[in-house]
């Protein structure tokens, strides 16, 4: 299948040809001549054939090409693993991806240093009245065994005192740890929002990269957290193990000799050996299931996105089918990982419950040769208790170095994930730099108020052509239509001049104030979270405050979305996704002219942002532009629309393209025909049920321009 994840596009099958990867052509041919998969299904499709491109051999060429290593290992319903030799593993990459990381987190702005030096405090006050707390038992066998009645209740009273002391702090360390692992996420969340969200990069990963890293969405918002958790663990068991594994040891050497540090550290070295062997396949089982759980997911809220399409199609069957089978591959993988942990986990427990018993191996031996005969019957059994303390707490700081393995492998996985896509923004950055140096013409500001495109050629990410020495103007004051048939570049072109995909050849020449004078309008507007006022000056909301309650109810009844005032509660309400429930498709259209009404542009770029509208408003919201000297570029196929453009411009694909003047209608025509939709199917089915009509006092007026 051409796609891994359907887009907005696919409902429309505008500009298929325009997403992918030169890999991808021979696999988009054969969609283009075959009966089409269910949109869904080819999620699963791709899936299922998915292999990681984190895996590294001496064959693969690159993690970026995703290159097949040489061979590959079984395939399970469809899922293919690697060979052996392809695992990954804990090796100088992952120390890099980790260090890099940690950087991140010792940055001055980040208070995870101080919370864990904090935690290391209260770590080492606490373990000493753990200390106090576990020669408890010794002292209660040399009172009792002296039968001293006095000194029982005053070790009584003392150890209660003790152990709520030791509750306390552990208390306090959860606390610690759990702070810690909130300020571990928000400090990696926020740099990677500050490294992904960006111009132009942002797209690219999600649209032109999509099969390099899947699921970038899920490694920020559910793989940070699930290794800010991995680390809150391991520091709360290793945060002073060193010190604690020093202070043991010696305590056993003064008791035992030398005999017991070897015993438990020979025990510990074997127990680390089997762990490590260990650890590495589950490494590799986690991000296989990270990736399952991704898909999964996402498979979700696409159909919470299409749930009415999926309904009218009658698809609920399609739906659960791909469903139940794309959860067949999550829980096989997870399965994958329960199995891997079954033998560590087995290591841990038996590492736990052997300690125990070697404890008392240890103490027997200076028993047996006699080194406590000289002592009663009630200072032996304290020696022996503390003695035993002693060990079996050694050999549990060792247990929990072993035990941690599955902390440590879960977060190696994630740690691989984040790193990939580290790298992968990383190497989009330094593509983007390289195209700047390699084509410094690509996008020019002039001091006039026109578009131009000199020479240009370019090409969709798959390689194919769209535009050759391709030269046209878009002046002020010149409406243009792009027309064409599905595929033919219509809305390349824009990519283009919006600086998402770059040209190969020539130049495009922008006005200089580019950003206040083009403003581009998508078919499918975005609705930010927020309040009315932030929705109209979407994207700069620090402007919010400066509209006044008068200017949004006239931008409102300019875009004929003035009976919205009667929904919502205040025009400082903060609405989430209620935007999106409130608003019908043609609805949501319309707020994106509000916004362009507002900020009045000199240039409006639009790709079918009618095209969910009813005739009458499409044509008052062209109408309105013309009033506010707004010059529209308009992607549309309805021929209704020409008599508000002065040009057309015609796409053919393959490069092919001509131009044509428009001439102007009798007045007669200027009138808006409701029952000729112009063969738009779309705007016969707008409005979602609803009803919207113009009130008898809405005027065409203006609004000053509005500057940011």
């Amino acid at each position: 299948m051409y796609r891994l994840i359907p887009t907005e596009e696919d409902a429309r099958d505008e500009d298929r040809t325009v997403s992918g990867s030169v890999d991808d052509q021979n696999g988009f041919a054969c969609d283009n001549l075959s009966t089409p998969k269910a949109p869904f299904q080819s999620i699963v499709d791709k899936f299922k054939s998915l292999k990681p491109s984190f895996l590294r051999s001496s064959s693969t060429t690159s993690w970026r090409t995703g290159a097949t290593a040489r061979g590959t290992g079984p395939t399970i319903d469809g899922f293919t693993l690697p060979k052996k030799e392809d695992e990954y593993i804990l090796d100088r990459l992952f120390a890099k991806r980790l260090w890099r990381i940690v950087k991140v987190l010792l940055t001055r702005e980040c208070k995870v240093p101080l919370l864990y030096i904090t935690m290391t405090l209260f770590c080492c006050v606490n373990e000493t009245i753990v200390y106090f707390v576990g020669t408890i038992p010794s002292k209660y066998y040399k009172v009792l065994g002296d039968k001293d009645s006095s000194a029982f209740f005053r070790l009584l009273i003392s150890s209660l005192i003790t152990v709520f002391l030791a509750g306390f702090g552990k208390s306090i360390i959860f606390l610690l740890g759990s702070l810690l692992s909130l300020e571990t996420r928000r400090t990696l969340t926020l740099y990677f929002h500050k490294i992904y969200i960006q111009p132009k990069l942002f797209y690219r990963i999600l649209f032109m990269h999509e099969e390099e890293v899947d699921n970038p969405d899920q490694r920020i918002t559910q793989d940070i957290d699930k290794m800010a958790e991995s680390i809150k663990k391991m520091v709360e068991d290793l945060i002073i193990i060193p010190l604690l594994i020093a202070f043991y040891t010696w305590q056993c050497w003064q008791m035992t000799g030398y005999v017991g540090p070897l015993c438990i550290y020979g025990y510990f070295i074997l127990s680390a050996i089997i762990s490590r062997l260990l650890i590495n396949p589950i490494v590799d089982a986690v991000f296989y299931k990270e990736s399952a759980e991704g898909y999964f997911r996402y498979l979700h809220v696409r159909f919470r996105q299409y749930a009415e399409s999926i309904t009218f199609s009658r698809g609920e069957g399609e739906a659960k089918e791909s469903a139940d089978q794309l959860l067949d591959v999550l829980l096989k993988t997870q399965l994958t990982v329960i199995h891997k942990e079954l033998p560590l986990t087995f290591l841990q427990q038996s590492v736990s419950y052997f300690g125990s018993i070697l404890s008392y191996v240890i103490i027997s031996i200076p028993i047996f040769m006699g080194v406590y005969d000289g002592l009663p019957p009630s200072d032996i059994s304290a020696v022996i208790s503390k003695v035993s303390f002693v060990s079996m707490y050694l050999t549990y700081q060792f247990s929990k170095i072993i035990q941690s393995g599955t902390d440590f492998s879960d977060l190696a996985g994630y740690t691989s994930r984040l790193g990939q896509l580290m790298e992968a923004l990383d190497d989009l950055n330094t593509e983007m730099e390289n195209i700047a140096i390699d084509f410094p013409h690509e996008e020019t500001l002039s001091s006039d108020t026109s578009i131009r495109l000199e020479n240009v050629t370019f090409n969709t990410p798959a390689g194919d052509l769209v535009l050759s020495e391709f030269t046209f103007g878009f002046d002020a004051g010149v409406n243009t239509m792009i027309v064409g048939r599905n595929g033919a570049g219509k809305t390349s072109l824009l990519r283009a001049m919006g600086g998402l995909w770059p040209v190969s050849k020539g130049q495009i020449i922008l006005p200089h104030q580019y950003r206040k004078d083009v403003i581009f309008l998508p078919q499918i507007p975005y609705l930010t979270y927020g309040t009315l006022r932030e929705q109209l000056v979407y994207p700069n909301k620090d402007t919010a405050a400066s509209v006044s309650n008068a200017d949004v109810i006239r931008v409102l009844k300019l875009a004929r979305l003035d009976h919205i005032v009667e929904v919502i509660e205040d025009f400082d309400f903060t609405y989430t996704l209620d935007w999106n429930k409130m608003l019908s498709p043609g609805e949501q259209q319309k707020m994106a002219f509000a916004r362009l009404f507002y900020a009045r542009p000199t240039f409006a770029v639009l790709d079918e942002a009618t095209s969910s509208m009813d005739n009458a408003s499409e044509n008052a919201m062209f109408k309105q532009c013309q009033l506010l000297n707004i010059t529209c570029i308009t992607v549309c196929h309805h021929t209704s629309l020409e008599r508000y453009h002065q040009q057309k411009l015609t796409l053919s694909g393959r490069g092919i393209w001509s131009w044509s003047e428009i001439q102007e209608r009798n007045d007669g025509d200027d009138e808006p025909n409701d029952e000729d939709d112009g063969g738009s199917i779309a705007s016969s089915a707008s409005g979602a049920g609803i009803v919207l009509r113009l009130p008898e006092d809405a005027e065409f007026d203006t609004l000053p321009r509005t500057d940011y």
